[in-house]
């Protein structure tokens, strides 16, 4: 399977997969990997479904999205996919919450394709590759932007998860700058610190992600 996440066309086009395709990609490789990807898509059982598998699988086929030779050989969009969730090193589910609803992201890195996806009407999910030039924390930061920008009164919550672990992330707009916060004891109030401009936002994002601030 190629790596190249250039069948994707670009960072703001989004390629739609139903939720029996997802499955299909997700179960086709049997990493832990994939199979972290299942649970944070809150997909496992769809996985476990042969029907719905061999539904996903069809109609990746009859999209032009996969062939037959031997096997079924995947094609265009759902190579760099199935890359993405089946050799990702973390997850991040990214809650992006404006008062009235809340829209959510899931960013899917792995070492050579990262990719946002997005959860629509009827179990869709809806795909857009990361700029291979940004970083994911700065890929994270620009959503966070993007939604303040759109909903000054904004909030949002990130939780990062990797195969071993999890962390997270509260995220509120505090003036002109920013607000985070931690539950560090379920048993008493989120820790905030606030007064952050957008260098300390992303800094806090990159040690959330377990990477150095």
């Amino acid at each position: 399977m190629t790596t190249s996440s250039d069948s994707i066309e670009s960072p703001d086009t989004a390629i739609g997969f139903g939720f029996a395709e997802i499955a299909y990609l997700i179960r086709r490789f049997d990493t832990d990997a994939a199979k972290k990807s299942g649970q944070v898509l809150r997909l496992e059982e769809e996985v476990r479904s042969d029907p719905i598998c061999i539904a996903g699988g069809s109609s990746l086929l009859g999209r032009g999205f996969a062939s037959v030779e031997d096997d079924l050989e995947l094609e265009g969009p759902a190579v760099p996919t199935a890359y993405a969730l089946s050799r990702a090193m973390r997850w991040t589910e990214i809650s992006l919450v404006d008062g009235e609803k809340t829209d959510t992201v899931v960013h899917v890195e792995s070492d050579k394709v990262s990719v946002l996806m997005q959860p629509r009407t009827l179990a869709t999910w809806f795909v857009f590759a990361q700029d291979p030039d940004t970083s994911g924390a700065d890929a994270q930061l620009s959503l966070l932007q993007e939604h303040r920008r759109t909903h000054p009164e904004g909030t949002a919550f990130i939780r990062v998860k990797t195969t071993s672990g999890e962390d997270h992330l509260l995220i509120r707009p505090d003036g002109l700058g920013w607000a985070v916060g931690k539950v560090i004891d379920p048993t008493k109030d989120v820790e905030e610190t606030a007064g952050l401009d957008t260098s300390d936002l992303l800094a806090w994002i990159r040690q959330t992600r377990g990477e150095a601030r």
